[in-house]
């Protein structure tokens, strides 16, 4: 798959943004959202046989409480990124209603911070590339890229990799899920140590996705809420994608010492999913310095010996590079 590198041969946003409607939120059945609040998306068009132009609209509000006090949440991208690969495949791409979605890797890079969301919120938009599986492919894995257009301008690219997959495939996948022998006596819950908001750049305490591990200066537990109105805005049978993602942009924070507001604002940040996770079970988040150092993490979600998701997470811009985004099983 080519990198996410940004596209100078399309044509300017301005062709089609103003045909765009940035006011009305599409239906949530066609993000897999219950909750109105939780659709980023406003609108989609079609512009060629893999080519979209998709508009969204953030709110001060959305999502999560995050914010650095000056630039927009780029895990907001990761979570538009996614709603649009969900709302594309049953608006233009013929996949229907009530299929699972497994998300298998997603990348946020940007070239220069996100402007602040200010009263009003923020208008993105997404030049999207959507690419179908090979002709005669047994099965229907898609992937995404995108230039993200904030104020008419380019600002980094964005890229999803999902599989929709068909209901009973999706069930006999998640019963080959090795689960504990009945009557095992649960294992004593890891000793934790909790987080204020602040120093992991949240507002509340519900949004705190992590909690230390006092035996590891790297490590941390995943602390999941089943109740959160928006990380669990549905039903899940599995911990969701994006708290993964939001854990390890925390995990980042916390492992840069960046617990002011403003300093070092995540602009990579690249997961891969290998496994799904389990609820009932804790699951570890362990950060490193990346190769080279600086200011970029290895970080990984483990549940006992298997690895979950593993991201490369950047803080702070860098020199300009490819970055890839390699498909994931």
């Amino acid at each position: 798959m080519p990198g996410l590198e940004m596209r100078t041969d399309r044509p300017g946003p301005e062709l089609y943004w103003g045909r765009l409607n940035f006011d009305h939120r599409v239906p949530r059945e066609s993000v897999h959202k219950a909750a109105d609040a939780e659709v980023f998306l406003t609108d989609a068009e079609r512009l060629g046989d893999e080519r979209f132009a998709v508009a969204a609209a953030w709110r001060r509000d959305h999502y999560l409480g995050h914010h650095d006090g000056c630039a927009a949440d780029p895990v907001l991208l990761a979570e538009t990124a996614r709603q649009t690969a969900i709302h594309l495949s049953h608006r233009f791409l013929d996949v229907p209603h009530g299929m699972p979605f497994v998300l298998n890797a997603v990348t946020v890079d940007l070239t220069e911070a996100l402007p602040p969301l200010g009263a009003h919120g923020l208008a993105v938009g997404l030049d999207v590339v959507c690419r179908p599986p090979a002709e005669g492919a047994r099965r229907l894995r898609l992937e995404l890229e995108a230039d993200v257009l904030v104020q008419r301008r380019r600002l980094g690219r964005v890229g999803v990799h999902w599989e929709p997959m068909e209901p009973r495939r999706y069930a006999l996948l998640r019963r080959r899920v090795e689960r504990s022998p009945e009557g095992e006596r649960p294992r004593p819950a890891p000793p934790r140590v909790p987080l204020p908001p602040a120093r992991v750049g949240q507002l509340a305490e519900r949004d705190v996705l992590i909690e230390a591990d006092p035996l590891r200066a790297n490590g941390w537990w995943l602390r999941l809420d089943q109740e959160h109105p928006v990380l669990f805005d549905h039903e899940s049978d599995h911990v969701p994608g994006m708290a993964l993602v939001e854990a390890f942009r925390q995990a980042s924070q916390v492992a840069a010492a960046d617990g002011e507001p403003g300093a070092g604002a995540v602009t990579l940040i690249v997961v891969r999913f290998t496994a799904f996770g389990e609820l009932d079970a804790p699951v570890a988040i362990i950060a490193e310095p990346a190769e080279g150092g600086g200011r970029t993490f290895t970080v990984r979600a483990r549940q006992g010996d298997r690895e979950l998701a593993r991201a490369t997470v950047r803080r702070g811009m860098a020199e300009p590079a490819l970055t890839r985004l390699d498909a994931a099983c």
